[in-house]
């Protein structure tokens, strides 16, 4: 019989050379996604974002010095929104009233920011006193009438200026 050459031999020793290398190698792999990831933040950070208030005729001003509503990139921030009549600038003693302008505005708001109500994620509103969340709910609910499609909300006890039952807060993404 004859004998075969030896080839397992060397096909090992090649398999476990060419294993030894691809651990160095997957280092260095991570090291430069390391380095990748730095310089994308480095590129994110030096990025300029603009910040642009958000202001129209029927948005009432703040009467703090900062801007009622202001867009950062695609981002809506707002301040405390209160419910001040957009025309006379008075607030109603009405609660109810109150409320439907305080969301009136914040659709003002969306609309100059170049969104709509669907695209705010959370609501805060503050109430002066606990027993007016009834009447925020029934606004609540004529203003975002699909309940599968509502932002979150929190509603928050506070000490409001005299005369303001509720202000109103929100984030929006546009």
């Amino acid at each position: 019989m004859a004998k075969r050459p030896a080839r397992k031999a060397p096909r090992r020793a090649a398999a476990k050379a060419a294993k030894k290398p691809a651990k160095k190698s997957a280092k260095k792999v991570v090291t430069k996604a390391k380095g990748a990831v730095k310089k994308s933040a480095t590129r994110v950070a030096s990025q300029k974002i603009s910040r642009v208030e958000i202001a129209a005729a029927d948005i009432p001003t703040h009467p703090q010095p900062f801007p009622t509503a202001c867009k950062v990139g695609n981002v809506v921030f707002s301040s405390a929104v209160s419910g001040e009549d957009p025309v006379t600038h008075e607030i109603p003693a009405d609660p109810k009233l109150q409320a439907e302008n305080a969301f009136r505005t914040v659709r003002r708001i969306m609309e100059e920011a170049g969104g709509t109500l669907d695209n705010i994620g959370k609501v805060t509103v503050y109430v002066k006193d606990r027993e007016i969340r009834p009447i925020v709910n029934a606004v609540w609910e004529k203003v975002f009438n699909n309940p599968k499609s509502r932002p979150v909300r929190h509603m928050v006890p506070f000490d409001l200026p005299p005369g303001r039952a509720l202000q109103v807060e929100f984030l929006a993404v546009v």
